[in-house]
């Protein structure tokens, strides 16, 4: 990142306090990054006091200021250190944000949706990385202060931003388009998700569709063919070019064919032949069709396709295969969790060969219907022949009643890994699956294999 001092008084509409000991820092004097974490700021880094819902970073600008920070960005007065006072630090950082991707001038991606965010995000990313110079979005950084950060650890010489774009109440997708101004966009899906804020699935729908509004520039949009919301999609998007995807028919990106892990995919361009997956899963193959989508539209074509995803790897707690002891295999999909991402998950396990055995957590923010959502994974769980389900959950009586017999349940995460210890064997598959917040990573690093 490199902006200046003058563009920061500039971009905010407010001088620099405290001047003095910036000598000359009228003369462009460059800031080098920018932080909201005291702890991690680097010498010559802007640091942004952000109030956040747990932590008020200005509580901490003395600390910053230890650690090198050269410039504060504050709501509240700081004595003899040079600072820029705004009445809001979070509208300040997407202000900042705006400013650097108009300077940089990239092409700018955005991906939303439920479920897939971050693999399609991921695996458009590695693509365009053979074709561009890419930025992707930092670790998880997809909702109003990570955005901007993700954006403003870009360079001069990065050509294409990847940005996955999240949301917990409507309005969220919108202030997040705003700032980044994409003009290649995907709806990728839309299932239960925070329902504690947004409490129904159409203000879902309504907040995830706003990546489709008419912002007064022209943008390519992609959706799914096959999604049921479609046709009200295609409506919400129709001043924009549209491009499709299909799994199952005809479109401007589709499967034409396959041969065990091979596909062929139909393009608008160069098709392409013989691409290697390692999961059938229909949605996989979605996550794939939807990065090519991206990818293509930004200039792309087969080759750089084949080679970004030659080595593709998802994160950790998404659906990784991992060597469990005693010879059994262990799912790690701990990342997180919501109905549709949870039966599809399911669909994955009992495909491997050997015997499915399902470790169960809450799924967070799902609302006055919480109980019943669960109850519907468990009953998916129980018709897809998962054999012995082991939980930790608010939930658990009407998710064991549900289920029936080899069913478990748990006051802690310490007595359920105690339990299925000895019971693991060489033919056994374990779904460890939960929202983020249940911790179920610690269940997958006592149930794999240490290798020193």
């Amino acid at each position: 990142m490199n902006i200046t001092i003058v563009e920061l008084e500039n971009i905010l509409r407010s001088e620099v306090t405290n001047s003095s000991s910036i000598i000359d820092y009228k003369n462009s004097i460059s800031i080098d990054g920018i932080s909201i974490d005291s702890r991690t700021i680097n010498k010559n880094e802007l640091f942004i006091a952000i109030k956040g819902d747990s932590h008020d970073g200005h509580l901490f600008i003395n600390d910053a200021i230890k650690n090198g920070a050269s410039l504060i960005i504050s709501e509240h007065r700081v004595e003899d250190f040079p600072y820029i006072s705004v009445d809001d630090t979070t509208d300040s950082l997407a202000e900042i944000a705006k400013f650097y991707v108009d300077k940089i001038h990239p092409i700018v991606i955005g991906v939303t949706g439920t479920n897939g965010k971050t693999s399609v995000t991921n695996m458009t990313s590695m693509i365009l990385q053979t074709y561009k110079k890419t930025l992707s979005t930092y670790k998880n950084y997809n909702n109003q202060i990570g955005l901007p950060l993700s954006v403003l650890k870009a360079t001069k010489d990065d050509e294409v931003f990847v940005l996955e774009m999240g949301a917990s109440k409507v309005g969220d997708i919108k202030e997040l388009v705003q700032i980044a101004k994409p003009t290649i966009v995907a709806l990728l899906n839309v299932s239960p998700a925070h329902m504690d804020s947004f409490k129904n699935i159409e203000n879902i729908i309504k907040t995830k569709e706003e990546i489709l509004s008419y912002q007064g520039y022209p943008k390519t949009v992609i959706l799914n063919l096959d999604d049921h919301n479609f046709e009200r999609w295609s409506l919400k998007a129709n001043k924009n070019k549209i491009i499709t995807i299909s799994i199952s028919q005809p479109a401007d990106y589709y499967i034409s064919g396959s041969n065990n892990h091979n596909i062929w995919v139909k393009t608008p361009y160069s098709d392409i032949t013989n691409l290697h997956v390692n999961d059938l899963e229909t949605h996989t193959l979605n996550n794939i069709l939807f990065s090519i989508a991206l990818s293509y539209e930004a200039g792309a074509r087969s080759s750089n396709v084949i080679k970004g995803l030659y080595d593709y790897n998802d994160i950790d707690g998404r659906f990784s295969i991992k060597e469990g002891q005693h010879g059994s295999r262990i799912i790690d999909s701990s990342y997180n969790a919501n109905p549709q991402s949870f039966i599809a998950s399911i669909n994955s396990l009992v495909k491997l060969d050997g015997n499915p055995w399902l470790i169960m957590g809450d799924m967070g923010e799902l609302g006055d219907n919480s109980e019943l959502y669960h109850k519907q994974v468990v009953q998916h769980a129980y018709e897809m022949g998962i054999k012995k389900l082991f939980v930790i959950s608010k939930h658990a009586s009407a998710i064991l009643e549900e289920f029936g017999k080899n069913s478990y349940d748990f006051d802690s995460i310490d007595t359920l890994i105690s339990f299925i210890k000895p019971q693991l064997n060489d033919n056994v598959n374990i779904l460890v699956k939960a929202s983020r917040f249940m911790e179920f990573e610690i269940i997958v690093n006592a149930l794999t294999e240490r290798k020193d």
